[in-house]
């Protein structure tokens, strides 16, 4: 077999930072790199990778000037390295290299006038909805082309108990149609004395009874909230499960001797021969 092609190295490496856990971003890239033996065409692709992998886990930043939170998410791109921060009423710019906030601009009609009531009463719903469900997340509400866009994106992170995990949900509604559509996606990584990651996601279609601005976003949380619930309580059980059933399919739940092994007894049998050791 051939050795691979230095595009091929490029694109593999990419796949690999793009799959990176929340949280070990930049500790994959680093690895990544030094497992490389030419860095150019990597670094050259750098932007574009790092530029998918922040607007797709939909990272959260301060606002400038602000007191509240925006994602950094495709929805609300409106240039390279520009992203819509509707309740700050401004630009964001971003730096997805760096990963930091460079600066911002007013907003200049990057919003449907006509869905701002609509989208405005959505926005107080959705940090009303984070502040009780979400504390370590934040949401971004876009009123654009036609649509009301909620994005919503929370994550943990403790390395020093070996684990990291965002949640990021997105839930769409087309003023009229009476429904909401939604993508529900989540990533865990548990990484102590191995490495185990969980990686799911699960699309919705929601009916919604609508009517003024307030009422509808009320309609609309109400069903996300029971929708987003039963999604996480559904996982909890499926552990559950597993561990009663598919965990101990893969292994013995007792030893061929049918008997529980006693630790203690083996250790002292040790020590004893330790202490003696021309005992036989």
């Amino acid at each position: 077999m051939s050795e691979p092609s230095a595009e091929e190295l490029c694109t593999i490496a990419n796949n690999m930072v793009l799959a990176s856990p929340p949280g070990e971003f930049m500790e994959v890239v680093a690895d990544v790199r030094a497992l490389l033996p030419d860095l150019s065409l990597f670094n050259e692709s750098a932007p574009k990778v790092f530029r998918e992998y922040n607007t797709e886990q939909m990272i959260q930043v301060d606002s400038p000037g602000k007191d509240h939170k925006v994602l950094i998410t495709k929805h609300g791109e409106v240039a390279d390295g520009e992203y819509l921060d509707p309740k700050g009423g401004q630009v964001v710019h971003f730096d997805h290299i760096k990963q930091t906030v460079t600066g911002s601009r007013p907003l200049s009609g990057e919003l449907d006038s006509s869905l701002e009531p609509l989208r405005a009463a959505f926005e107080r719903a959705a940090f009303d909805y984070c502040t009780q469900h979400y504390p370590h997340g934040t949401a971004t509400v876009y009123g654009t082309n036609g649509q009301i866009i909620v994005a919503i994106s929370a994550a943990r992170f403790n390395p020093n108990n070996f684990w990291n995990g965002r949640w990021r949900s997105t839930w769409t509604l087309v003023p009229g149609s009476a429904e909401l559509v939604a993508q529900l996606k989540i990533v865990v990584h548990y990484y102590e004395d191995g490495n185990v990651q969980l990686n799911t996601q699960t699309e919705l279609r929601v009916p919604l009874q609508e009517g003024s601005p307030d009422v509808t976003a009320k309609n609309a949380f109400a069903s996300i909230a029971k929708h987003e619930q039963t999604y996480q309580q559904q996982l909890e059980t499926q552990y559950q499960q597993m561990g009663e059933t598919t965990f101990k399919a893969l292994r013995r739940a007792l030893p061929v001797t049918r008997t529980k092994i006693d630790w203690n007894k083996i250790k002292n049998y040790k020590v004893g021969g330790d202490l003696n050791p021309g005992a036989k």
